[in-house]
């Protein structure tokens, strides 16, 4: 199975080439599910799914958020800044939990992760992944909680980063999703930052599935790196993140 998360940038910027450039990453990726964060609207979510040809998908319209998929979907549930869908994968129940954080307090960032994963303890599942933009690095307490390092108001995760296994099964370096150095945005909708530092804010996180046998993990990498002539932009301010399991 191969999945994706991918912040698709809520801006008129670029727009409405940027739209098709959009598609473009989303098509060009293949994946079986995707999800998306920063959906405008119902309209934007129905568009993307018919040209991109996903037949299943569930939409939040309260945070755009938006699960594709070319897998039937059992069921989806909205949680707090996250939309939870479930398909069937080689017999096996997966759970997919779509995040999008608030960017502008770690107070509901924690608050929210919190409840987040103690929502998703009362969805059964043989397999349960989150994926998203979760608006925090690697240094975070919501990154920490989510790894098992640190609890949250006496709450505890127990979460795999597949990006960060799959770096030290090939050896290659982690590239940052939020890039102020190489991404056309930083500098072009707004004034070059030259303060803030590159980072991945970005991830697909597997909870440990004991007593199941761990899935394979295949691939990983990011997608939408390309700058269009036309528009003189990538498709969003983010990079794509996708991973390849075999379950």
């Amino acid at each position: 199975m191969r999945l994706a998360t991918y912040n698709i940038w809520n801006s008129q910027m670029g727009m409405p080439l940027r739209f098709a450039q959009i598609v473009n990453e989303i098509m060009n990726l293949n994946a079986d599910i995707i999800c998306l964060q920063e959906v405008a609207d119902v309209r934007m979510h129905d568009e993307i799914a018919s040209q991109c040809k996903y037949p299943f998908f569930c939409f939040y319209p309260q945070y755009g958020l938006s699960v594709l998929s070319r897998l039937p979907i059992d069921g989806s549930r909205e949680l707090p800044y996250a939309l939870a869908a479930r398909v069937t994968v080689n017999q096996k129940n997966v759970i997919l939990v779509n995040v999008h954080l608030p960017w502008d307090s770690v107070i509901k960032q924690e608050n929210a992760i919190v409840e987040i994963v103690e929502e998703t303890r009362q969805l059964r599942s043989d397999y349960l992944l989150i994926s998203g933009d979760f608006n925090n690095s690697e240094n975070s307490s919501i990154y920490r909680f989510l790894k098992n390092e640190q609890s949250i108001g006496g709450c505890e995760a127990y979460f795999f980063d597949l990006a960060e296994a799959f770096s030290e099964i090939t050896g290659t370096k982690i590239i940052p999703t939020l890039n102020f150095r190489e991404n056309p945005r930083w500098g072009m909708s707004q004034k070059r930052n030259t303060l803030e530092v590159s980072r991945r804010f970005d991830y697909i996180m597997l909870k440990n599935p004991y007593p199941e046998e761990f899935p394979i993990l295949k691939e990983y990498g990011i997608f939408g790196r390309d700058i269009s002539r036309e528009t003189g932009l990538s498709a969003s301010d983010h990079y794509g993140v996708y991973a390849e399991l075999e379950f």
